[in-house]
């Protein structure tokens, strides 16, 4: 099977991490001083804007789903394009860019709506200005190998379930046992972290894993099986989309940062929205381009990019993702009541690049 640089083969005598599925931490930059221009694949004249900073800081996990179209942009040239010196920090969980935005250690992180909501919910004023990618089928549940041939839905009964507790995944699971009729109530759920969610199901300690690429692309690569994400079935017999799960993945800015350096987030939204176009366009070449950046091989950060769907556009699936996640931090006891999507996104950078990415508004 293809592994990453450096990974061993067999997963049942070394121990999976993060580390070992994806290379360390690191930053890189590129870039100097200028004008905001609008890039070759901009539609129409973009009026000139002055940048009021050239340099920012942006950070975020070294995964397809949150810094694959910065990282593009950046190996693209097109931050240069921008005159804009971006500087990519890679942190080693999502779950550290709550805490480092509203304390305002950092100014821009790329995160999921999970963490604009929570940050909403307490008041922090920060917003998403730009989507990245809708990563609801990043969001999975996988059979291990004993389970991995089944299709009667009984032999889910009384089955051993791992998730990380606070992550989504497991409304994947619960959507599925709900529509194919499993007692919930004889499963057992397990908390691990998501390496040792990997482990435990090679090793048959948990029989079904909730969890998130990689994670999941590794589990299916020591033989367990793919049976749903957050948007699809694929249980036999039952194949097709679903709303399990929605889920996008966002640049979230503090509301000081929005207010200062409008035109310098314009320029950053821009050549973003030009690495998406390219990824969209010839999925197989940015592979190949992202690689050394996120630590993967190409072949495995391939079929890892085909499960988001990437985009810079405000649309229907910010939309739903905000609804769902809403709904389900407030099941979960950790927002109090809905936070309005208003409250918490801005779609004025946006408009900057092209107006017509406004697809929906926030309300």
């Amino acid at each position: 099977m293809p592994v990453l640089r450096g990974a061993r083969q067999s997963m049942s005598t070394h121990a999976v991490s993060r580390r070992r599925f994806l290379w360390g931490l690191g930053a890189a930059a590129g870039g100097a001083a200028g004008i905001l221009t609008a890039p070759t694949s901009a539609r129409g004249a973009v009026t000139p804007y002055k940048l009021e900073v050239n340099k920012i800081d942006v950070y975020g996990t070294r995964d397809p789903q949150l810094m694959a179209m910065p990282s593009l942009a950046e190996v693209s040239g097109y931050f240069k394009d921008e005159g804009l010196t971006v500087e990519r920090h890679f942190v080693a969980s999502a779950g550290e860019l709550p805490n480092m935005l509203a304390s305002g250690n950092i100014s821009i992180g790329c995160g999921g709506v999970t963490t604009l909501l929570i940050l909403g919910g307490q008041g922090v004023p920060v917003y998403g200005v730009l989507q990245q990618a809708d990563i609801s089928g990043t969001q999975a549940l996988v059979l291990g190998r004993r389970l991995a041939n089944i299709t009667d839905p009984k032999a889910l009964n009384g089955v051993k379930v791992g998730q990380t507790q606070g992550n989504s995944p497991i409304e994947v699971w619960t959507g599925l046992a709900t529509e194919l009729g499993v007692d919930r109530s004889s499963v057992k759920v397990f908390n691990l972290k998501p390496p040792e969610l990997v482990v435990a199901l090679d090793k048959g300690d948990i029989d079904v894993m909730a969890s998130f690429q990689p994670y999941i692309y590794q589990a299916t690569q020591a033989g367990a099986k793919l049976i749903a994400t957050g948007n699809r079935s694929y249980w036999p017999g039952r194949e097709g989309p679903r709303n399990w799960v929605r889920s996008n993945s966002m640049v979230i800015v503090t509301k000081a940062m929005l207010d200062k350096n409008p035109n310098t987030l314009a320029a950053y939204a821009r050549a973003v929205t030009r690495a998406v176009a390219d990824a969209n366009a010839d999925t197989p070449k940015a592979a190949q381009k992202l690689a050394p950046e996120l630590k993967i091989e190409p072949e495995v950060l391939l079929p890892l990019m085909k499960f988001n769907a990437y985009s810079t556009a405000f649309d229907e699936t910010v939309d739903a993702s905000f609804k769902f996640t809403n709904a389900w931090l407030v099941r979960e006891g950790r927002i109090p009541k809905p936070v309005p999507a208003r409250d918490v996104l801005s779609t004025s950078i946006v408009e900057k690049v092209d107006p017509a990415l406004v697809k929906w508004r926030p309300a």
